[in-house]
């Protein structure tokens, strides 16, 4: 009707189980509440690994009294028959869905992660994204796909060799220096 309104959104990712996430969430959603006076969605995403974890609802009951949240939840490794597709898909969150999936995949295959990580940074270019963009998602996909040393000084070649080929310089010597200076 032409009114302004405000949404207010509680989005929880967890990476590993824990036996008092569904608590938390509940309490976050009522301080949210009891801060804006306004309806709040919490929203779950679990980046862990156990197929069997999902927890979805916190609640007590006492006296007649109920009072409980139910959220949904978006479980990443749902996702793992569709990493490929997620990479053709332009929402940035299945590019970073992807990321995670492939990180995880390659937990003990560096050669296997570095060739997941190249596919990556190379579609960070063929978006045609701004700078600023991809940087930042560079950043993210930097800090989930670890590599080691040898494996990292192959990929900064590659990514001078996409930027050539592309000629732009996204990521110039000081950037990467500093992005360097900031996994220590």
């Amino acid at each position: 009707d032409g009114r302004e309104d405000w949404v207010y959104i509680h989005i929880e990712i967890q990476g590993r189980r824990d036996s008092g996430f569904e608590k938390r969430m509940f309490v976050y959603n009522y301080r949210i509440f009891d801060r804006y006076d306004r309806p709040v969605a919490s929203l779950a995403v679990l980046a862990d690994d156990d197929p069997h974890w999902r927890p979805a609802r916190y609640g007590f009951e006492l006296f007649g009294c109920r009072h409980a949240l139910d959220f949904p939840v978006a479980k990443l490794t749902d996702f793992d028959s569709r990493a490929d597709a997620l990479l053709a898909d332009p929402n940035p969150f299945a590019l970073v869905t992807a990321a995670h999936l492939h990180t995880a995949r390659t937990r003990h295959d560096p050669q296997n992660r570095f060739e997941a990580k190249r596919r990556l940074v190379r579609l960070l270019y063929e978006r045609d994204w701004n700078k600023q963009r991809i940087l930042e998602f560079f950043g993210v996909l930097d800090w989930m796909m670890r590599l080691p040393k040898e494996l990292e000084t192959k990929l900064w070649h590659d990514i001078e060799t996409i930027e050539g080929e592309r000629k732009v310089k996204y990521v110039t010597s000081v950037e990467r220096l500093a992005l360097e200076r900031g996994k220590r």
